[in-house]
Order: structure tokens, then sequence, then C-alpha cells
């Protein structure tokens, strides 16, 4: 694990050294410990998957190549996430973000489905017209 030095000024970040197990982990790509029953060793990561969404353990710092290592955050400030499309303005900060089966993103959620605090808060507003796309914006990471 890598904690950043204390900083008054710098918010605090929590970061993890993580084996991708699958290709395409891009930068700020939502991600989840691999749970294939050959794979597991609590070092392996994927796209969240549509039965483990519990297992997601952050977002990738930057990409990271099928079998190779990088860092993942798993807590705290981060300046840039991907947030899933949305038909909807989101204008209250705070809202509940949690991780999309088979998808490489966080989105909105009005109930905390997930029987437990939610994985990330949305720092910004979200508009209208990101129906198809995702967005990049601040949010906080709780993931440890």
């Amino acid at each position: 694990m890598l904690f950043k030095r204390l900083n008054r000024t710098d918010a605090e970040r929590v970061f993890v050294v993580m084996q991708a197990n699958a290709s395409g982990i891009a930068a700020d790509d939502v991600v989840q410990l691999e749970l294939a029953a050959a794979s597991v060793d609590g070092v392996k990561v994927i796209q969240p998957a549509s039965a483990n969404l519990l297992a997601t353990v952050g977002v990738a710092d930057a990409a990271i190549a099928s079998g190779a290592y990088g860092l993942v955050q798993v807590y705290g400030y981060r300046s840039t996430s991907r947030i899933g499309p949305t038909d909807s303005t989101q204008t209250s900060l705070g809202q509940a973000l949690t991780p999309v089966a088979g998808q490489d993103y966080f989105s909105t959620i009005t109930s905390l489905s997930m029987n437990g605090t939610p994985i990330a808060i949305l720092l910004e507003s979200l508009t209208t017209g990101t129906s198809s796309n995702t967005v990049s914006k601040k949010i906080f990471l709780r993931c440890m």
C-alpha cells in the first residue's frame, strides 16, 4: 500500500499495487478483484462483473496492461473518474456512486441497494446530455 505523506493542504489518498487480469484497463477505470477460482490471489483485478460488485477495490490510477502491475486508488479524493451515462441532472453534491456490472465506470444511485456505505461520492454536478457518454468528475473513494 502507498499512503501519501501527510500534508494539511492536500487531500489524503491511498493506493494499492494490483495486477491487471484483463486487457483494456485504462486510467480512471473502476476495477474489482478477480474472483475466478483459479485466479484468486487478492492481487488480480478486472472490470466489475455482474454478480461481484462488492469486490470493487477502486479506480485505476493509470492504464494497466494485461498481466502488468499498476496503482489502484482505494481511498480519498480523486480529481478524475469515469461517471456513467445519465439522463438526468444531478445537482446535489454528495450523490452516492456505485460500480456498474460489466462496465468501467460508476453510476449515480438514489438508494443504497448494496447494503452498506457507497463506494464513492460525487463531488461535482452532472448535467443532462451525458446519456450516451461517460464523463470525468471529481469523487471521493471509500473502498478500504
